[in-house]
């Protein structure tokens, strides 16, 4: 004899209330990652009017406000070779944040990888538009005083932050509700 049990027992308004909740992260999750990079692009276009390149602005606390601008990818990992390299960290950065917020909508991705997706899609947005407005990146944020020797953006910390979600959610264990045995009795 088989026995199906319903992962919805006798409440038939629970599946319709989790495909709303499912719905409504994804919905949040893309938010999220439009405010973040609303934030990128406010931050850089400011500093972009208020500070004179390479000149810091010291401020109490550990950061202090340095406008430099970026032709290398993160960490300058590859050389600057002019149009090419815009262009192509450009294509990528866009190709990568249209796949990760894509992504986004599908029912296997679970809801704190879709915020951390989420995330990482604003940050490699917000660089790309920059190489494709200006040619390179704005960072403004100077963590020296931490001995940190990168300046960086908003968008940099978005990718940082989907990262540290989208590792968080592996090493979880599951929050799914737990798997019933459908075996023969």
């Amino acid at each position: 004899m088989r026995v199906a049990i319903s992962p919805w027992p006798n409440d038939s308004g629970a599946r319709d209330r989790f495909v709303r909740r499912y719905e409504s992260s994804r919905i949040v999750a893309f938010c999220v990652a439009l405010a973040m990079l609303a934030l990128d692009q406010l931050t850089k276009l400011w500093a972009l009017r208020s500070l004179e390149t390479g000149a810091t602005l010291e401020l109490p606390g550990p950061i202090d406000l340095t406008l430099v601008f970026n032709r290398s990818n993160a960490f300058g990992l590859i050389p600057d070779y002019g149009a090419l390299s815009r262009w192509a960290l450009a294509s990528v950065g866009l190709a990568a944040a249209a796949a990760l917020l894509g992504s986004i909508l599908r029912r296997s991705t679970s809801t704190i990888n879709a915020f951390g997706f989420a995330l990482i899609g604003a940050g490699a947005a917000g660089n790309a538009l920059d190489r494709l407005r200006l040619g390179a990146v704005v960072d403004l944020f100077d963590a020296s005083k931490l001995r940190f020797v990168w300046i960086f953006n908003v968008a940099d910390v978005s990718i940082d932050l989907g990262i540290a979600l989208v590792l968080l959610a592996a090493l979880l264990p599951s929050l799914e509700a737990p798997k019933t045995d459908h075996g023969n009795n």
